[in-house]
């Protein structure tokens, strides 16, 4: 008996005709804010034109930009780039140097060269380098029986 091993899973459904539903949902906010920018501003289309170019880039990129380009969707992207901007910055790089206060002291302290350890030289030492060096001892009773 033979199963049928389902392929494709990774590609989104087509419910809007060519567009999936996320595609739709965002092509739908970006006509509908367009329309907005040219109801609020009529008269003025030198200020609403650029706004209205603005959201359909927008609109489109977060449509139809193939994510294997950037290796992840625009909206994750956009939404990386909205953090940065917005998310206060930890530069770790820049150095704070502490200016003393008039009324404290600071005491020197001469840092002393660390010492070198010592090896050891009793049996144990030498065990664990005849190990490393020779290999574990053969059993030359054992050796024989077989």
């Amino acid at each position: 008996m033979q199963f049928h091993i389902p392929q494709y899973i990774d590609i989104e459904d087509k419910l809007f005709g060519p567009l999936s539903l996320k595609q739709a949902i965002y092509v739908a906010g970006g006509l509908g804010g367009a329309y907005m920018v040219y109801r609020l501003i009529p008269g003025y289309l030198f200020i609403s034109a650029p706004i209205i170019v603005s959201i359909a880039v927008l609109t489109w990129a977060l449509a139809f930009y193939p994510k294997e380009k950037l290796g992840k969707p625009f909206i994750e992207i956009l939404e990386a780039g909205v953090n940065y901007a917005l998310k206060e910055k930890l530069y770790t790089w820049k150095k704070t140097v502490q200016e003393p206060g008039l009324d404290t002291e600071e005491t020197f302290i001469p840092s002393q060269p660390t010492a070198t350890p010592a090896v050891p030289q009793g049996t144990l030492s030498s065990a664990s380098f005849g190990l490393d060096i020779r290999g574990p001892k053969k059993d030359e009773r054992h050796d024989q029986n077989i």
